[in-house]
C-alpha cells in the first residue's frame, strides 16, 4: 500500500467517523487534493487489496470495516449518532471504537427486535452472535459474509 492509499484510506475512515455514511469520490478528492481518477484508482485498488469493498459495478464505498456505506439492518446507536455496520460483528466494533451505546437488529430466525447495548466495554443483550461462515472464508464472499 503507497502513500496515498494510506491516506485515502485514513480519509474513508475519518468520512465515516465525522458524517456516518462513506465518503463519495467528490469528498474525497477534496480532501486528498487529488483528481477523482486518482480517487478512484486508489479506491480500486484497496478494495483489491481487500481493505474496503466497493458496491458493485461501481466506485461507491459499501464497507470499510466495521462500517456501511449502504443501509443495513444493524444499526449502531450512540447518542443521536447512528451508523449502519455490516453484521452484529461489525457493529459491536463500532461501539467498541467509539463509546457507550447500542446496535438493533433482529433475530435471523424470528424476525423479532434484538438489542445490544455497551456500558463500559461490557455488552449486554439477548440471544447470542453466532458466524455461519468460519473466518477463513469471508473473503469468498464478503457481502454475504
Amino acid at each position: 500500500m503507497d502513500r496515498f492509499q494510506r491516506q485515502l484510506r485514513a480519509s474513508i475512515y475519518a468520512g465515516f467517523r465525522d458524517s456516518s455514511t462513506a465518503p463519495s469520490i467528490e469528498a474525497l478528492s477534496t480532501a486528498l487534493k487529488a483528481s477523482r481518477d486518482e480517487v478512484a484508482a486508489g479506491l480500486r485498488a484497496l478494495a483489491d487489496e481487500h481493505c474496503i469493498v466497493l458496491v458493485p459495478g461501481t466506485g461507491s464505498i459499501w464497507m470499510a470495516h466495521p462500517f456501511s456505506g449502504v443501509e443495513t439492518d444493524f444499526v449502531v446507536s450512540i447518542g443521536d449518532r447512528r451508523w449502519f455496520a455490516n453484521c452484529v460483528w461489525d457493529g459491536l466494533s463500532i461501539l467498541a471504537l467509539f463509546g457507550d451505546g447500542a446496535l438493533d437488529t433482529h433475530s435471523p430466525a424470528t424476525g423479532r427486535p434484538l438489542r445490544f447495548e455497551a456500558v463500559n466495554g461490557v455488552v449486554s443483550g439477548p440471544g447470542i452472535v453466532h458466524f455461519l461462515v468460519p473466518a477463513r472464508g469471508f473473503w469468498d464472499d464478503i457481502g454475504y459474509t
